[in-house]
């Protein structure tokens, strides 16, 4: 009979699929993913399938995992309510066979496991192939994004931080021991190579960039 181990936090999701899995002829168990307690849970019943949340309590990354999860025969799949296409670019480059979303329906996830299991990957080759390609994209538009940042010298780049802080041009000034005159000069520097016209827009502009 075919093992899988959940590994996901949240219980309800956890006992779901657990009974539905079950139900299917699967032999299921199940853990919250403590790092400490799963080298015992896979020694004593090493599953052929285990399926990982990409988040876990504590603020813990499924991914942070996969060295320990990763086997000879073993089939790792990312089964995550997550859709940012780099986190799960970095799932299967840490070792996932393959990453599945938590709202697929049942009977789909079910054949779409057996199929990873059983070599039959086209569908989820497909799906691996898609999510890299919008993860190479998605980093290009954040390079694009974060390209007028890379003008800025680590003095403007200190300025900026502390204006994202809302702190004022005053208090940067007593702060760094310098007139307010210079820092209202390198205020207009980080306006001049961000290409806006008020530092409320250069602020905006650094979070929207993900600065």
């Amino acid at each position: 009979m075919t093992r899988v181990l959940i590994i996901e936090d949240h219980r309800v999701v956890a006992q779901g699929l657990e009974l539905g899995l079950r139900a299917e002829g699967f032999e299921v168990d199940s853990t919250d993913g403590n790092p400490d307690a799963l080298p015992a849970a896979l020694a004593a019943a090493p599953p052929d399938i285990v399926l990982l949340d990409l988040y876990l309590a504590g603020g813990r990354s499924g991914i942070s995992l996969m060295p320990m999860l990763r086997a000879p025969g073993r089939t790792v799949i990312a089964l995550t309510g997550a859709t940012d296409p780099t986190l799960l670019a970095r799932a299967l480059d840490a070792g996932a066979d393959a990453v599945l979303g938590k709202a697929m329906p049942f009977e789909q996830l079910v054949r779409e496991i057996l199929a990873i299991r059983e070599g039959r990957t086209v569908e989820a080759d497909r799906r691996n192939l898609q999510v890299r390609r919008e993860a190479r994209a998605a980093e290009e538009r954040r390079a694009r994004r974060l390209a007028p940042f890379a003008t800025l010298t680590p003095r403007e780049e200190q300025v900026l931080a502390m204006l994202l802080d809302g702190v004022q041009a005053a208090e940067i000034a007593e702060r760094s021991y310098v007139s307010l005159a210079t820092v209202r000069s390198q205020i207009r520097s980080i306006l001049t190579k961000l290409g806006v016209g008020s530092q409320l827009s250069a602020v905006s502009m650094a979070i929207k960039a993900g600065w």
